[in-house]
């Protein structure tokens, strides 16, 4: 699996706000017109990855984005996060947090089964249930299920699971 860029990230809010299956630039400018959100996306999008002699040509053809590219004058890949903290560019942070949030929900969602399996594992303890109530009462895999409570393999169970465990044994 590769690695999400923000190049990447962006060029995927552009076409889930648009609708526009495609990469077209023009595309994504026709629409942006009355979408703010896909403006917003699609002015970092070509103030930080587009060559100059098209965004020029996109900025000249479609005005409404000359202020939101303005705004972003300077801004860089390598600079992003620092650039938009201080000129206090909320719509744009948004966009850049909502990224850094999609690049680490894996290992976030890591931390919070890991968490999760620690309380289990203790009450399963207090209340000796074991594995079989577990998994047949909640109708769930068994080896994925053995695989996470008595190993701790966190890449067997979704979060959603891991919750659904936690309460079961909780109420049990």
């Amino acid at each position: 699996m590769r690695a999400l860029t923000f190049k990447g990230y962006l060029l995927s809010q552009l076409q889930e706000l648009s609708g526009v299956g495609g990469t077209s630039l023009y595309s994504f400018s026709k629409l942006a017109e009355n979408n703010f959100r896909l403006k917003d996306a699609l002015c970092l999008y070509l103030m930080m990855f587009t060559d100059k002699n098209l965004k020029n040509k996109l900025l000249k053809k479609y005005d409404y984005l000359n202020d939101g590219c303005e705004k972003l004058s300077g801004i860089t890949d390598n600079n992003v996060e620092k650039y938009i903290s201080e000129k206090e560019l909320s719509e744009y942070k948004t966009i850049y947090d909502n990224y850094l949030y999609r690049l680490n929900k894996h290992n976030n969602e890591t931390k919070i089964k890991n968490l999760m399996y620690k309380k289990i594992c203790e009450v399963k303890q207090q209340k000796c249930i074991t594995n079989y109530r577990i998994y047949k009462e909640l109708n769930l895999n068994a080896g994925n299920v053995n695989s996470f409570l008595k190993y701790g393999n966190t890449d067997k169970l979704s979060v959603e699971t891991v919750r659904k465990v936690l309460t079961f044994i909780n109420e049990y």
